[in-house]
């Protein structure tokens, strides 16, 4: 046993404890099934806790040769840091993000406070809080002068590094299952820092079967999705639908020499000039298409493997599938989320040769099994070209750029090495997009020459966009840049008037649009966050989703709103140009949109 002055360990494992008790706000309406759902609720709670107090411990020990010093400023950052707990939680409990930058920018903008509801919060509740926060402490701190005996610190250290790798262990497998409780936990703690093991596992030889059984808590993280029995008033012939989907294509691809035969169709189709994606990345793109929400749901839904109401009123109609992927259905997981309600057999594959091959390969086994199918029943087609992600994939003898970048080794560059390559990165892609453009006109051809095109609905797009470094990335997942979010979007709908519009309009508009003329009669609402595409609005506010964040965009300019304690976008607000602006008086300007798409975030989970 040590003795000492001030019996800090002491000070801090009383911090510690208390901690734990405000953490466990956080965990509340998560789930705990099994005896595993208890260790890991422990073991959360212990090791989180006291990573919180870190800040606290480090400045001890870096001051702790001057005792009067140390215990001034361990005293001020244990209160801090319990401070931060206890609004963090409350926050994460209304809105489901923690704090950050852009929950500063909010509070600290006029009428900020009051459009998160904190100016409704009863004072008594915070002077109770901050009565038992300094009871806590004082107590705390008498038992530290009082006490002189401690354990030593590298027990307490031993014990915490057991305690976190096995969490770490637990998280890492339980993701590889997508067992929901567990990633639920991880989810609700602010800082939290995400495990991957599926590959080391799979490496090491070890099976790892995806979890069946996925109950959710019953107050939050649970599906309400669609908010009530879908109504279906049939009609009489329904219309066969075509998705022709490719990876990473951008708006501006849409021109009479990159893309001539997609180009062509606009004058008689309804074509969507100013068309976002619901993210930047392939699983929030697709999602917000078929499930017509917002992208940040995908996790949840993944969790519960629950299908769109889209695919439950195909069903009703007993539409015949032909679903082709010239990529995986496993990864992103489309098998478990979008297609998890299609037979398995249905869900085609051809993901061997070079991304062109595929893609053509499986633009003739579509238009062959429509040769071959029911003709009195309707069928759903889906093709999602690769062709046009990189390396960018596209035969010699469809060439429209012959300045493009012979190869492609880009793994590891920096931007600035990757620079003086992008013009010739970008000639692939737009050869990549020229190439799918002739397999767009081969399904076209297809149908007009069986007299099919007027009862065949055809939606063309992407699943989102591209930047080749016009705002100083390259690629998509990295920010809500128009290059990496805007695509194209032309829509055949048979029995319908062309159309042609500037206005804003979302991947989350097209299942309504579609389920509508299906005979849905519920509210939009009820199963999309969308809107009818054959009305697009005035000065829309636009969502789309990323991994962590979500953006708004209207005539005011863009917002980022991350909803982790970190954000991979460097500017939180921009004008529609994507150049960083003060962030205050946009802020102020979009809160009511701000606090509508927070609502809408959750509106689907209890």
């Amino acid at each position: 046993m040590i003795k000492t002055k001030f019996n800090f360990p002491l000070y801090f494992f009383i911090c510690w404890l208390f901690s734990i008790y405000l953490c466990q706000h956080f965990l509340g309406h998560v789930p705990n099934e099994t005896l595993l759902d208890h260790i890991h609720h422990i073991l959360v709670l212990a090791t989180y806790a006291l990573m919180y107090l870190l800040p606290a411990i480090i400045t001890y020990i870096i001051l702790k040769k001057w005792d009067n010093l140390s215990l001034i400023f361990a005293v001020l950052l244990s209160v801090s840091s319990h401070l931060f707990i206890f609004f963090d939680s409350h926050l994460y409990d209304l809105y489901g993000f923690h704090i950050n930058g852009f929950v500063w920018n909010l509070v600290t903008t006029e009428g900020g406070i009051a459009s998160l509801g904190a100016d409704q919060t009863k004072i008594s509740l915070v002077l109770s809080y901050i009565l038992i926060l300094g009871l806590v402490h004082a107590f705390a701190f008498f038992l530290a002068k009082k006490i002189h005996y401690m354990i030593p610190l590298t027990l307490i250290i031993a014990l915490f590094f057991v305690s976190t790798l096995s969490e770490r262990f637990i998280y890492g497998y339980s993701r590889a299952q997508l067992y929901a409780p567990v990633l639920q936990r991880g989810e609700a703690m602010p800082l939290y820092q995400p495990m991957k093991m599926k590959g080391a596992l799979e490496w090491l030889g070890v099976e790892v079967k995806r979890s069946k059984k996925v109950k959710m808590a019953q107050t939050k993280g649970t599906l309400d999705y669609p908010k009530n029995p879908i109504k279906l008033n049939k009609v009489k012939k329904p219309f066969n639908i075509i998705m022709l989907i490719s990876e990473s294509l951008r708006f501006d691809l849409l021109t009479p020499e990159i893309m001539p035969n997609l180009y062509a169709l606009t004058p008689d189709s309804w074509y969507f000039k100013h068309h976002y994606s619901g993210g930047n990345g392939t699983r929030q793109g697709l999602f917000s298409l078929f499930y017509g929400i917002q992208g940040n749901y995908w996790d949840l839904f993944l969790r519960n493997k629950k299908a769109p109401v889209f695919f439950d009123v195909l069903e009703q109609y007993h539409y015949q599938y032909y679903i082709y992927t010239s990529a995986s259905f496993t990864y992103p997981e489309l098998d478990q989320t979008i297609f998890s309600a299609i037979p398995k057999e249905k869900l085609i594959e051809n993901n061997t040769q070079e991304p062109w091959k595929r893609d053509q390969k499986n633009t003739t086994l579509l238009l062959e099994e429509i040769k071959k199918r029911k003709k009195d029943t309707p069928y759903f087609g889906f093709i999602f070209y690769e062709g046009t992600h990189a390396r960018y994939s596209f035969p010699e003898n469809q060439v429209i750029r012959k300045n493009y970048l012979k190869t492609m080794d880009y793994a590891g560059l920096s931007r600035e090495e990757l620079a003086p390559q992008i013009a010739g990165m970008k000639a692939r892609y737009e050869n990549a997009a020229h190439a799918i453009d002739i397999q767009i006109k081969r399904v076209i051809e297809e149908l007009k020459a069986h007299n099919e095109l007027d009862n065949t609905l055809i939606i063309i797009t992407g699943d989102h966009g591209e930047e080749f470094m016009e705002r100083g990335r390259w690629g998509h997942n990295s920010a809500f840049t128009d290059w990496q979010i805007r695509v194209p979007l032309v829509v055949l709908m048979p029995k319908s008037q062309p159309m042609t519009t500037d206005k804003r309009t979302s991947h989350m508009d097209i299942t309504p649009t579609i389920l509508t003329r299906l005979g849905v009669q519920n509210p939009l609402k009820d199963y999309s966050l969308g809107q009818d595409l054959a009305k697009p609005k005035e000065n829309r506010t636009i969502i789309v989703a990323s991994w962590s964040d979500i953006g708004l965009i209207n005539d005011n300019g863009k917002i980022v709103i991350p909803f982790k304690s970190t954000t991979q976008h460097q500017n939180l607000t921009t004008d529609l140009a994507d150049n960083p602006i003060d962030s205050a008086p946009l802020i102020k300007k979009m809160q009511t949109n701000i606090m509508e798409s927070i609502t809408n975030a959750r509106y689907y989970s209890k």
